[in-house]
């Protein structure tokens, strides 16, 4: 029944997630090193959070805990998200850590004699890492018919990297005119070596600023809104009325997404220095603020007894 479950499961994902957007997810994974069939992890995901939706419902309606402890059955999910998240920013950093050593055996070998596809391809046998991935498979890509130009471009549009675009970019057009490429090689890895360390010098100098956000999102802001609202469910229950009420719930929910929301934006501002990076933070800090939200409810409603 189990294996059948899975199954049925499986074949609906297919029919309404259409082949080529299934395509694209799976070479996602194949690039972030995860071997495994899309579909098979989008069938395990969405089982465990079926299961985890209908544990916390049960529990809402039992034990009279508020059915916005539901949305914890998202969990799952922002897991799920936030292990790609991580993969993809640990590729991301892998291959601007790798690129500098990269052009300059590039522009070593430019300088011994050797065809710039051939430097790549020598390189390609005693590196590793994902950006060595990368190499690999655009060079099989040569092989088998692509320009070198369409085969090293594609390497770029994955890995939205903008120094590796920025060096891709420089290679071809370099290539094309004829110019000295190693002296050129040289000079770029020097300069994204320097650009490297401004920015591991800036995250250093701003990680206190980005503690004090987190600890602010993720703790201090929703253990604060739990404590007001038992606060004024237990003056409730001695007699007093409060016609804030009804209102105090939603507006901390409201107050804690839209605080998680400002504080990943700051954060991706600070160390990213592009907001559009929020995202990364945003499925971090939102679900652990929640999280601690309503558990700080069920301690301190637990403790005094309400």
């Amino acid at each position: 029944m189990y294996m059948e479950i899975i199954k049925k499961t499986n074949e609906l994902i297919r029919k309404l997630i259409s082949d080529d957007d299934l395509e694209y997810m799976q070479d996602i994974l194949i690039q972030l090193k995860i071997y495994h069939q899309i579909t098979d992890i989008l069938t395990y995901i969405l089982l465990v959070t079926l299961i985890v939706f209908l544990l916390l419902f049960f529990i809402s309606l039992i034990f009279g805990v508020s059915v916005f402890i539901v949305l914890l059955s998202t969990l799952p999910v922002m897991l799920f998200i936030n292990y790609l998240v991580y993969k993809k920013q640990k590729r991301l950093d892998s291959i601007e850590e790798d690129l500098p050593d990269y052009l300059l055996q590039v522009a070593s070998l430019l300088n011994a004699g050797m065809a710039l596809e051939s430097s790549f391809d020598e390189i390609s046998k005693n590196m590793d890492g994902y950006l060595n991935d990368e190499i690999k498979r655009a060079l099989i890509e040569i092989r088998m018919g692509k320009t070198f130009n369409d085969a090293f471009m594609d390497i770029a549009d994955r890995c939205d990297s903008y120094n590796l675009n920025k060096a891709i970019q420089i290679i071809i057009n370099t290539k094309e005119s004829g110019g000295n490429l190693s002296e050129i090689l040289i000079v770029m890895a020097d300069d994204i070596k320097q650009t490297q360390l401004l920015k591991r010098n800036k995250k250093t100098s701003v990680m206190m600023s980005v503690m004090f956000l987190l600890v602010s999102a993720i703790i201090a802001t929703p253990f604060s809104f739990a404590t007001i609202q038992i606060y004024t469910i237990f003056l409730e229950s001695v007699g007093k009325t409060n016609s804030l009420i009804d209102v105090i719930p939603i507006a901390s929910n409201g107050y804690i997404i839209i605080h998680s929301l400002l504080v990943s934006i700051l954060i991706a501002i600070v160390m990213e220095s592009n907001y559009k990076k929020c995202i990364k933070w945003i499925v971090i800090i939102l679900p652990s603020s929640m999280a601690v939200f309503y558990f700080s409810k069920m301690l301190i409603g637990t403790i005094l007894g309400i």
